[in-house]
């Protein structure tokens, strides 16, 4: 009678867990395609799938030979997910490709398996780095068996990694064994060939897969064996297109014999896990979603698709995450950054948690300053975990553009040592300017004083020089200066008798002599060329 009464309390609760699920972050994609080994299977599976009705889920029930159901129709998602329940039947409504390719276009998948595993589920899997041991294998465990007798019925205590995919509190009490939770079924391991897939559940250290048919009596192990943590029970995959895949190796922890189990006085935590299970499969939780982004100047309010080079901007996310049945503010445990980048990231940089917290969402803000590289930019924010939240990447192209002409500063610090030398040999220029033209004004023509009187000579000899100081080539050009300043000494002196005729010859010859001493690259050709013709002329004259 006590067990009895037990089974009415479980019952009481299960109806309590499926009334109080959550729904879909997107009701319009709620379509499951289930598929059994047989329709006649419905009934062993009544507790999950009402479960699932009462979450708001549409559900198609199909057995594995039916060929009538498409994942894809008219290159569009038929089914928003796939509960892949059937074990050990194989058809062609669940082929590899149709599968894989489902993922691709956004679907999300569940898949459980057994002891008679078939080979469409094995190669499946292992497109996603997921190895199911060989058919006909199961998972043994004498120490952690509730039920004696039965070593193929375990209880699964050790969860792997840090992961949101089911909460804290349930993982606690599972570990604890204050909730047991049941596996029956074969294991699998993760050849690490994709780093999107990772490990949920995991074996216990005494736990061990081996032949189904030794009842893990005195089975021999070998060194590839799946033993221990290696053992991985339940795994977990996530696209990069946000889509998700669940592996379990055991399709009766979904039945209605594990769930409505009673182990000692404590009923199992199959219900709730598997509800837990499928909320993350099925997008009911943990999704993140990018409300808007906002760029802008500092100074300004307003969003701009171009900006200057070195100009000051505030870059802000709005995210909201989705768990029990809303969306909430997220507050993430792990850095999220900002990046710009053009072919190469020229700023990649932690952005904060804003202030700006509403009641759904909140906001990340970056100030920065934009590359000193004009160009085509793109703004990104790209933040993935491996603990079970979707991942987010956004991404918006912003174009850079270098200073206007009026927007250059007057004067550049760089250019300050080219600035000082163009005013040193200004000032340079001017010194020499000002010491050139005092030193040939002075002394009135070379220092020579001249007064009394003599000062007709001296103008005399002076305007000689004057002519002397001329550097000509030819014999006409001496002749012509010549006549010029005997007709000058002529003008200056009639009348003055002979003695200042004779002074003024003197004179000429005096001036003459001293211009020739003067003259510069001349060849003796020309000298003896030109003192006789200017003798000559003296004496006609």
């Amino acid at each position: 009678m006590g067990h009895g009464i037990l089974r009415i309390v479980a019952a009481v609760v299960i109806c309590f867990v499926t009334r109080t699920f959550a729904k879909p972050a997107d009701p319009a994609l709620n379509k499951i395609l289930v598929v059994l080994n047989s329709l006649d299977q419905q009934t062993e599976f009544s507790h999950f799938l009402d479960s699932l009705e009462k979450r708001g889920f549409d559900l198609t029930i199909k057995a594995a030979s039916d060929n009538s159901a498409s994942l894809v129709a008219w290159e569009e998602l038929a089914f928003n997910n796939l509960l892949l329940l059937a074990d050990a039947t194989s058809g062609a409504l669940f082929t590899p490709a149709k599968v894989i390719d489902f993922v691709n276009r956004g679907g999300n998948v569940l898949i459980a398996a057994s002891s008679q595993v078939s080979e469409t589920i094995r190669d499946i899997s292992i497109e996603l780095s997921a190895d199911f041991d060989e058919k006909g294998n199961s998972v043994f465990d004498s120490f952690n068996s509730p039920v004696k007798g039965k070593s193929d019925i375990i209880s699964a205590t050790k969860f792997a990694g840090e992961h949101i995919i089911i909460p804290p509190t349930l993982q606690g009490q599972i570990s604890r064994g204050e909730l047991p939770l049941l596996f029956r079924g074969v294991g699998h391991r993760l050849t690490g060939k994709n780093p999107l897939i990772m490990p949920v559940l995991v074996g216990n250290p005494t736990s061990f897969s081996y032949l189904d048919s030794t009842k893990g009596n005195a089975a021999p192990l070998t060194s590839g064996s799946l033993v221990g943590s290696s053992l991985v029970l339940i795994s977990a995959f996530q696209a990069r297109n946000n889509a998700r895949v669940v592996f379990s190796g055991s399709v009766d922890l979904f039945k209605n014999e594990f769930v409505e189990a009673i182990i000692g006085d404590k009923t199992t935590a199959n219900g709730r896990f598997a509800n837990e299970l499928t909320k993350w499969a099925f997008q009911e939780k943990d999704v993140l979603k990018v409300v808007k982004t906002f760029h802008h100047r500092l100074l300004e309010n307003q969003q701009h698709g171009s900006y200057r080079i070195k100009e000051e901007l505030l870059y802000e996310i709005e995210l909201s995450a989705y768990y029990d049945d809303a969306w909430h503010p997220y507050a993430s445990s792990s850095p999220i950054q900002f990046t710009a980048t053009m072919l190469d990231p020229y700023i990649r940089q932690n952005m904060t948690l804003s202030s700006k917290v509403t009641d759904t969402t909140s906001i990340y803000t970056l100030p920065f300053l934009t590359p000193d590289v004009y160009g085509v930019f793109t703004f990104q924010v790209e933040h993935k975990r491996r603990e079970g939240y979707s991942w987010i990447d956004e991404k918006e192209v912003v174009s850079i553009h270098p200073f206007r002409h009026d927007e250059y500063p007057r004067f550049l610090s760089a250019a300050f040592p080219y600035y000082a030398n163009v005013f040193s040999i200004m000032a340079g220029f001017v010194v020499l300017s000002g010491v050139v033209n005092n030193s040939g004004n002075s002394g009135n023509g070379g220092g020579r004083n001249y007064s009394g009187d003599n000062s007709n000579q001296a103008r005399l000899q002076s305007r000689t020089e004057y002519g002397g100081s001329r550097n000509v080539g030819r014999a006409d050009n001496n002749y012509r200066e010549n006549n010029t300043n005997y007709r000058d000494n002529s003008n200056s002196y009639n009348g003055a008798g002979g003695s200042k005729w004779a002074q003024a010859a003197n004179a000429v010859e005096t001036g003459r002599i001293n211009r020739y001493d003067g003259w510069e690259n001349v060849n003796s050709e020309e000298e003896n060329y030109r003192i006789p013709h200017i003798l000559a002329n003296q004496h006609q004259r």
